[in-house]
């Protein structure tokens, strides 16, 4: 019978199947409902040091006797958002009885390494950084950026005794060499990819307004080539696979590129936590038709060092693909 369980960043997973950090894993009940369904692990959503310091600037700008005690009102709205996401913490480990993985996204360097220190001796299995923000500055070094992502990574692998991943956005440009230098500095592996708020315009109002937040259903793709060319050499990093994933042939699929575990997030909006028996049971039924005991057998089967036409990864123009499809033909049949 096919074991579907998995080591994920030294952590034992009864499932490959995870719940992304997101509105849905902020809420406990939700949380348990995940864990009965059979999510391997749960990542809460993300603490933003960008809505704490929003809330601070509300209660600043209702009275101006705030602005004398600036400095306490700042610590008392932090160590309140600190206090409540630890007890989140506690609360899901308790009730879930599954790994519960925290999450975080700042922008200064003191907030990274506290908000951390505080989510290890809450008791959090592990912690996804979630680190990214747009380079609007077209003055700033590309290198300088990604020595700033380093430098948090390494302070906060130093900090805290739990495992680290960090959540990548795909703007780089070396992939590959970033996330080789992520393990270098303390990480134990890398969620690909971040899926960010996107801004569209509305033509009625004249105005910006936010873009559809649910991913598609061929999203995915772009996770499998990266994570297909990244296990390729990174044989002891864990690769964890998010975004556009909607059923268990992707997710497996996904297995075949090289992913450790795979994060479920839209999917769980629209359909709700049981789709994750769905994704099990698939995934096992898949297994035994192909007579794979264990993840283990069939992970990465299929990434870049282990096809015979490695340069399938590499192709980024369509050329025969798009010819075939031209005549008619269906390269993907």
């Amino acid at each position: 019978m096919a074991d579907i369980s998995v080591n994920y960043l030294g952590l034992d997973l009864k499932s490959p199947f995870i719940a992304a950090s997101s509105g849905y894993t902020a809420d406990l009940e939700k949380i348990v409902a995940l864990s009965r369904s059979g999510a391997g692990a749960i990542v809460l959503k993300s603490l933003f040091e960008e809505q704490i310091n929003n809330e601070i600037g509300f209660l600043e700008s209702c009275s101006d006797d705030y602005t004398e005690n600036a400095d306490f009102l700042k610590r008392y709205v932090t160590d309140y958002s600190i206090d409540k996401y630890t007890q989140l913490i506690k609360d899901a480990k308790r009730e879930s009885g599954i790994p519960v993985i925290a999450s975080i996204n700042c922008y200064s360097h003191s907030s990274w390494t506290d908000f951390a220190a505080e989510i290890g001796k809450a008791g959090a299995d592990a912690l996804e950084l979630n680190i990214y923000s747009l380079p609007v500055n077209p003055g700033k070094n590309p290198q300088e950026i990604e020595e700033e992502y380093l430098k948090i990574v390494k302070k906060i692998t130093e900090t805290v005794k739990i495992p680290v991943a960090v959540k990548l956005g795909d703007y780089f440009t070396n992939l590959g060499n970033f996330v080789s230098s992520l393990q270098g500095h303390g990480a134990q592996g890398a969620v690909l990819f971040n899926r960010f708020f996107t801004p569209d315009i509305s033509l009625k109002k004249m105005e910006i307004i936010p873009a559809n937040p649910f991913s598609s259903k061929n999203e995915y793709l772009h996770e499998l080539r990266w994570i297909a060319i990244l296990s390729s050499y990174l044989r002891k990093f864990h690769l964890s696979a998010s975004s556009g994933v909607y059923d268990a042939s992707s997710a497996i699929k996904l297995i075949l590129a090289g992913a450790r575990t795979v994060q479920l997030c839209s999917v769980l909006y629209k359909q709700g936590p049981f789709v994750l028996q769905d994704f099990n049971r698939e995934l096992k039924e898949f297994m035994d038709s192909k007579g794979f005991r264990t993840l283990a057998d069939f992970r990465g089967l299929l990434n870049y060092a282990n096809i015979a036409n490695p340069a399938s990864f590499e192709r980024v123009q369509f050329l025969r693909t798009a010819e075939q499809y031209s005549r008619g033909q269906n390269p993907a049949l």
